[in-house]
């Protein structure tokens, strides 16, 4: 039984009759040939590569239920390891059209950098299960029981980064590199990474000093690093806030240490300070008890007993009124709105003025009295006219 012997590519090329090109051409054949072969293999291993990339961010779509939790996850990185695995696989391919032992080389090197990608591969989908876990662990107790849950999700964010890093030197040491050697070499390496990436490197220990000592939670509404929002992530880098408009700002852990935080969620109650201006001519009295009755009588102001009404302050062209009053946190913003609002009303319906400012125009009396005789002397024109008429 005879087989099919399927000639290679390179055999077909180098079967072709040179004899009737010019010397120096046949001389090049076949070191183009070679070449051109490695080149077209190379391109080949990038497209294939590419491929393999594309089912790995393909996957991860799939598992991930939406397109935030697939961000938030580490598929991107998973899928750039695959593309470069991949790569490294078929580079005994080039090395084989290059003259090399393509079949020494998978023999030395290819069961370790099998066992290089079956390591990354499951350590990625083993770390982005246990900190999904983690996290939904965390917003069931944080539902139930009100337990804090941003300890637990910084906790799921580092789980994910140690096991992306154990499973780097397991990847390394399935690739033929010395124990020892590696150790030391990644030692230096840690060295001088910390060196170049100080910023980093504190932004992870203000991580680890906001996931102690927990100024805030997720889901608070807090003032920091200038920006406001509510917090609803936390990493060893970075704190996640959203803002009213639904902008996701990320900001260094360091920033977020460093600055000073205000936590305007921290306590279930808030005061509110309002100012109201009268004029000098109004009753004060009579405006105090107004302002005091309109925010006795809002439903949502909480220990009516303390709300406390003053005059703060005797400005240029106004008396100035304060108002505290303790309401709900959550209610804080509408009841303010709420209060202006009827507090404008009740003083219309009272006869209490806000005063505003005003301006008047004092104009130079020699440019009055120009005006004036410009004035005259076009009537005079016009009546000169009439009577030529």
């Amino acid at each position: 039984m005879t087989t099919l012997q399927i000639p290679s590519p390179e055999r077909l090329l180098l079967a072709l009759d040179t004899s009737t090109w010019p010397a120096w051409a046949a001389t090049l054949w076949p070191g183009v040939v070679k070449w051109g072969l490695v080149l077209a293999s190379v391109i080949l291993i990038l497209a294939l590569s590419s491929v393999v990339k594309g089912i790995v961010l393909f996957l991860g779509h799939r598992f991930t239920k939406n397109q935030e939790d697939f961000e938030n996850s580490s598929w991107d990185l998973a899928a750039s390891a695959s593309r470069f695995l991949a790569a490294l696989i078929m580079v005994p391919l080039p090395l084989g059209l290059a003259g090399y032992d393509w079949r020494a080389l998978i023999d030395t090197y290819g069961p370790g950098v099998f066992g290089a990608t079956a390591v990354l591969v499951v350590a990625v989908v083993a770390a982005n299960s246990i900190a999904k876990s983690l996290r939904k662990f965390g917003a069931k107790a944080h539902a139930h029981s009100g337990a804090d849950d941003t300890l637990i999700a910084f906790s799921a964010s580092l789980v994910k980064y140690i096991i992306f890093a154990v499973a780097f030197v397991f990847a390394l040491s399935q690739l033929g590199f010395p124990a020892a050697s590696l150790a030391a070499v990644l030692g230096a390496a840690g060295l001088a990474i910390g060196l170049a990436l100080q910023d980093t490197l504190k932004s992870v220990a203000a991580g680890v000093m906001l996931a102690i000592f927990r100024p805030f939670r997720i889901g608070d509404y807090v003032g920091v690093a200038g920006l406001e929002g509510t917090i609803t992530n936390i990493t060893p880098f970075t704190t996640s806030l959203r803002q009213i408009d639904n902008k996701i700002v990320s900001i260094t852990n360091d920033k977020v240490w460093g600055d000073p935080l205000i936590n305007f969620t921290a306590e279930p109650q808030r005061r509110l300070d309002l100012f109201f201006d009268i004029s000098y001519n109004d009753d004060i009295d009579h405006a105090l008890r107004v302002v005091q009755d309109v925010a006795n009588e809002h439903p949502l102001v909480l220990n009516r007993d303390t709300t406390w009404v003053g005059v703060h302050a005797l400005a240029e062209s106004s008396v100035q009124l304060r108002l505290r009053a303790w309401v709900a946190t959550p209610d804080f913003i509408q009841v303010r709105a709420d209060l202006n609002k009827n507090i404008k009303q009740t003083f219309d319906r009272e006869g209490i003025s806000i005063p505003y400012p005003h301006q008047v125009q004092i104009e130079d009396p020699r440019i009055v009295k120009l005006k004036l005789e410009q004035l005259k002397a076009e009537a005079a024109r016009t009546a000169d006219a009439r009577s030529g008429n």
